[in-house]
């Protein structure tokens, strides 16, 4: 299935089991009165089926989980997708995974078999906040406790979970993420001890010689495709660095996933025709996985990127940033810290951000808040009266 009819699904399929499922449940919550105790919690799953950069933002609060002194085990639920970033992350027991790429039958037959490991667990965890479906997921396995969150629109989860954070999607989602620690009396690990923490497993990660080594990420998932910039910006991106520089010669360093390669390659072949005998220019994508990927990241001196996985890597590693966003805003989605080693660049316009709020771009892809981002006096207009026909 595409993203779209996925979340076709989840929106009208969900909020049909949302309807069938609420009162009973409600009946049969006071009628078996279980203990929801969570300090008693020795197994807890979590469930995360789309966008890896999210585990990444969460690391504090699901290290500090992993810590937790009775903890016996802690599970990552997902799918093929997101897999390698829990692995990378080498804080789950198990990863357990829900193949929702081969058809809508493999999908369900895979949450049956996941149903039955799952069921009367004591704790899971529901880290997608805007779906409906992970909410029937997560009654369905009976688990003692089941956490999730609620916004101002998702109503409907009442009475559903057994616990309910409020997540103002607003503001940053890091601090709503920490309250999950907080819940079961722990503390989000503070961000020098992560760091170390997650350089230990990914090990040494020097390069050879004296350049200035520049990565680049200009990919993102397909959610929200609306956050990458064009190809012409990166190469003005790059200028502009490479600038500040002086003769010092450059390696340039463009990362992404096997999709990407082709869109990647249109970047280098741009990079190589502008920078030549200035900078030596590699395109990774395609031909390293995500744990080399972020190897690449740790010894770079700097990283150019939008709102992804890699940029939340970046940041966790400790690496300078410099990063372009428009649809999203980084407010709600960088931690703050005191390093000073973030560049955000990023104009705020009355449309922006639109992602999860609304079903899709009222600009339909045009994007003005991303050429703002790269140019903030672009000729562009900032209030565009976008309008959807019926």
């Amino acid at each position: 299935m595409n993203l779209r009819s996925k979340l076709f699904l989840d929106y009208y399929f969900g909020g049909f089991l949302h309807a069938v499922l609420r009162i009973p449940t409600i009946l049969l919550g006071k009628l078996l009165r279980r203990d929801h105790d969570l300090s008693k919690c020795r197994e807890i799953a979590i469930l995360k089926l789309m966008g890896g950069g999210s585990l990444v933002i969460a690391y504090p609060a699901l290290l500090a989980l992993r810590r937790l002194p009775g903890l016996q085990k802690l599970t990552l639920i997902t799918t093929p997708a997101i897999a390698p970033f829990g692995a990378l992350l080498g804080i789950f027991d198990e990863i357990v995974i829900i193949r929702d790429d081969r058809g809508l039958l493999t999908l369900a037959t895979d949450s049956v078999r996941t149903f039955r490991k799952f069921f009367r667990h004591d704790a899971l965890i529901d880290l997608e906040i805007h779906s409906r479906l992970t909410t029937v997921f997560a009654l369905l396995t009976a688990a003692r406790n089941r956490i999730g969150f609620f916004t101002n629109i998702s109503f409907w989860r009442r009475y559903l979970n057994t616990h309910l954070l409020f997540c103002n999607i607003t503001n940053g989602i890091y601090d709503f993420y920490d309250q999950l620690a907080a819940l079961f009396g722990a503390s989000p690990v503070e961000a020098g001890v992560c760091e170390r923490e997650f350089r230990s497993l990914l090990g040494e990660c020097g390069l050879e010689g004296d350049l200035l080594r520049l990565a680049i990420a200009p990919a993102c998932s397909g959610l929200s495709l609306e956050r990458m910039l064009r190809r012409e910006e990166w190469v003005e991106i790059v200028a502009r660095r490479i600038a500040q520089c002086g003769p010092a010669k450059v390696e340039l360093h463009l990362l992404g996933a096997p999709a990407d390669r082709a869109e990647l390659e249109q970047i280098t072949i741009l990079l190589e025709a502008r920078f030549r005998g200035r900078a030596v220019v590699r395109n990774h994508a395609g031909k390293t996985s995500l744990r080399e990927s972020v190897r690449i990241i740790a010894a770079m001196d700097e990283v150019l990127c939008i709102d992804s996985a890699l940029l939340h890597f970046s940041r966790l590693l400790g690496r300078r940033t410099v990063s372009f966003w428009g649809p999203t805003d980084p407010r709600t989605l960088l931690r703050p810290n005191s390093s000073g080693l973030d560049d955000i660049h990023y104009v705020k316009i009355p449309c922006s951000p639109c992602v999860h709020m609304s079903h899709q771009p009222p600009c339909k892809g045009q994007n003005i808040c991303m050429r703002l981002a790269v140019d903030p006096a672009a000729p562009v207009p900032r209030n565009q009266p976008w309008v959807l026909k019926g």
